[in-house]
């Protein structure tokens, strides 16, 4: 078992869906997030998500964006994303 509070992210940011967001749309990474590869979780509304499944990488190299798989819903109950970066161990 890992403890993950052990390890302080260094990039643990949030974004709230303001509105419809279709399937395949990009999301840019909010605070200017930037990630290269598997390292990035991406949780929906508290559940995390997989990468090819749920969501798509946007770009190579380093990227700033992603895409869902599914259409995205802003409010009255808006989606709520949370993108992470931990240490490397």
């Amino acid at each position: 078992m890992v403890d993950e509070s052990a390890s302080p992210a260094i990039y643990d940011q949030t974004y709230t869906v303001p509105s419809l967001i279709t399937a395949s749309t990009a999301i840019t990474l909010p605070a200017s997030g930037t990630y290269s590869g598997e390292e990035l979780e991406v949780r929906l509304n508290g559940i995390k998500q997989d990468s090819g499944i749920d969501y798509n990488f946007v770009g190579s190299g380093t990227r700033t964006q992603i895409s869902f798989t599914f259409d995205l819903y802003g409010s009255p109950s808006a989606d709520v994303i949370n993108f992470r970066v931990d240490r490397a161990p």
